[in-house]
């Protein structure tokens, strides 16, 4: 699991999409409005499971997509780190509590496809570098250069990095795991853009493209904010 190097020149477009957390149809939705070309690249920056219905469905689809010659990569995220911990070490209960139950219902005792998607799973980088951009889904040790990094803090660290005023490198950080409650896609500051939209809370799904900064979203209807969790809408 390490960090793999792209060359931003080599794609007219870069889109990014974070924490689908298993909304297999809001992605469709998206996927869609994104439209990939030939020299186009989508990045998924971490979790495309546990919380929603279809984990699943979320990684069959990837996969598809992959084969029908689309680009896209799929960054290692906190979610898929409890989802192998949770299956491979027993660590049940923190997956569980973070959503893993729905993970396990969507597979409906296929071990096989499981297995499968276990292996792409721990075959994912930690993070993209682009050069200009690098796309990690918790953040960095603000305190460490871009060479000091360790998979853990990229895939797990929040408010040290969030609420660090100046980082050890000059790239533009893109990370998801911390969600914008509000459904937003957030430039936090010049180094930091915060692309979680908090699919789980909010029903909402953003994808950002890096060389015109264009913006969308899509959601699972047009109320979608819940400030009562017991009134949170499902995939």
């Amino acid at each position: 699991m390490g960090i793999m190097k792209l060359d931003m020149k080599s794609y007219n477009k870069i889109w990014v999409i974070s924490d689908i957390h298993g909304y297999h149809d809001v992605f469709l939705r998206i996927f869609e409005k994104i439209k990939l070309g030939e020299k186009d690249i989508l990045i998924i920056n971490g979790d495309s499971c546990d919380r929603g219905a279809k984990s699943l469905e979320m990684y069959e689809t990837i996969e598809k997509l992959v084969e029908d010659g689309n680009d896209i990569i799929h960054v290692f995220g906190n979610h898929e780190d409890l989802m192998v911990k949770g299956i491979e070490d027993g660590n049940l209960f923190a997956w569980y509590r973070n959503g893993g139950r729905e993970t396990i219902r969507s597979y409906k005792k296929d071990y096989i496809t499981l297995e499968k998607h276990l292996k792409y799973i721990k075959e994912m980088p930690v993070a993209v570098d682009l050069g200009e951009y690098f796309i990690v889904h918790g953040g960095i040790d603000p305190e460490k250069t871009i060479e000091e990094q360790i998979p853990y803090d990229m895939t797990w660290i929040r408010n040290k990095f969030i609420d660090f005023p100046l980082l050890k490198t000059d790239k533009i950080v893109v990370y998801g795991h911390t969600p914008n409650l509000d459904g937003k896609i957030h430039f936090v500051d010049k180094q930091k853009i915060s692309i979680d939209t908090g699919s789980y809370d909010t029903g909402v799904l953003g994808a950002i493209e890096l060389n015109s900064m264009e913006i969308i979203y899509e959601s699972t209807d047009s109320l979608n904010l819940y400030v009562n969790q017991a009134y949170r809408k499902k995939d």
